[in-house]
């Protein structure tokens, strides 16, 4: 059962409340909009894409529940997809209706999570902003599509200086700006206790993180919906404020899950990436169930893939001789991610019931050209591990010549 809460506030200094909000408890779709352009045109764009995301919401539903049916890379990045056509949707009849009513520039934010079958798909563009709280913490799902924080990842402004610049409002993508925009699309697997905060810069702005986990973490829904609200209006109001607040669904498989969240957090490809860019990331990340002595890669074979162990064990061999037993966060295969046509080296088979995530060249391929910064990030790191490998194979020939 999905429990929530919603609250949106015109503020202290503003005349009208051109933020927008869908609460779609039966289809499981939430949405915050901040509408940007002034002149009653904000609050057109971001009615227009909550209008979008509520025509839509029964087949994001759908969608939903066909992942929960059979939860496969294929269903999960179907729903990822249909999310984005919805976004696409929404900036093109933002803009077209900028356009007709001689309007340019009228845009918004969007931050949208579809929930169900404990999992939920997150949308975003612009800065509003999505957050997980699990464990009494709060992480940001999201990235500001703003000019300083351009400026803060490049290492031109520190957060201090982000807080008091006087292009802090500026963003870098909308919802209307354009016929398409580029959406940052992500899934989570929901765990027992977890709570999704949707909401408008009306509350980052004048709220630090800190005070928000703690209102987030710490009160029933209903409560920290108006205490959220409240801390914004305390600090000045500056803004409309919007807040929504989702309990959703939990996996039933609670463990394995915690197991997939500390692979995708600790393999070298990804290790120290924010948590954001790792959720994002996930979408080129499918998951194997193998049983013992079922062959994962087959020696001889051509292969596309790598493999990383989440729960079980598997057996390498060569020819027949056993080369190592492969357990949890161990990985294989990674040279097939750079190499157009590899042939395996080795024969790769259960030896005991278990799961791997697969990473395809082609996702990743796909990936990088989506998302260049992030897909350069993995390419590298790839690299690097590769060449480390080489110099060890490299040390290893040396000392078998030498005779050591």
């Amino acid at each position: 059962m999905i429990r929530y809460v919603a609250r949106t506030d015109t503020g202290r200094r503003r005349q009208s409340n051109e933020d927008a909000l869908l609460a779609d408890v039966d289809n499981g779709v939430f949405v915050v909009a901040d509408g940007v352009g002034g002149r009653a045109a904000g609050e057109v764009a971001s009615r227009i894409t909550i209008e979008s995301f509520q025509q839509a919401a029964p087949a994001l539903a759908r969608a939903v529940r066909a992942y929960a049916a059979r939860p496969e890379w294929s269903t999960r990045n179907a729903v990822l997809e249909l999310l984005d056509n919805v976004c696409q949707t929404a900036s093109r009849r933002v803009f077209d209706e900028a356009e007709s009513k001689g309007r340019r520039g009228m845009t918004t934010t969007l931050v949208a999570a579809v929930v169900g079958g404990g999992s939920a798909f997150i949308a975003h563009v612009g800065d509003s902003r999505g957050f997980l709280v699990r464990d009494g913490l709060i992480r940001q799902l999201t990235e500001d599509h703003s000019m300083v924080n351009e400026l803060v990842r490049s290492g031109q402004m520190n957060r201090d200086q982000a807080l008091r610049s006087r292009y802090r409002n500026v963003i870098t993508r909308a919802v209307g700006l354009y016929p398409t925009v580029q959406a940052d699309l992500m899934s989570l697997e929901v765990l027992p206790g977890d709570r999704l905060l949707l909401c408008s810069d009306g509350l980052t702005d004048m709220v630090d993180q800190a005070r928000i986990e703690t209102i987030a973490a710490e009160n029933d829904l209903d409560t920290a919906g108006t205490a959220l609200i409240d801390a914004a209006l305390e600090e000045g109001g500056h803004d409309n404020v919007t807040v929504v607040m989702v309990e959703p669904e939990a996996t039933p498989l609670t463990e394995a899950a915690r197991a997939r969240a500390r692979i995708m957090e600790t393999l070298f490809l990804f290790e120290g990436m924010p948590f954001h860019v790792r959720l994002r990331v996930s979408r080129i990340c499918e998951e194997l169930f193998f049983t013992p002595g079922q062959v994962l890669v087959r020696e001889g074979e051509e292969g596309d893939s790598m493999f990383v162990i989440v729960q079980g064990t598997v057996k390498v061999s060569r020819e027949g001789v056993q080369l190592a037993t492969l357990g949890v966060g161990e990985h294989f295969g990674e040279l097939a991610l750079v190499e157009p046509v590899m042939s395996r080296t080795a024969t790769v088979e259960g030896a005991a019931f278990g799961s791997a995530i697969v990473i395809r060249r082609s996702l990743l391929k796909e990936f990088a050209q989506r998302e260049p910064e992030v897909g350069s990030q993995i390419l590298w790191r790839l690299l690097a591990t590769l060449g480390e490998r080489l110099r060890d194979a490299n040390a290893l020939a040396a000392r078998r010549i030498r005779g050591d």
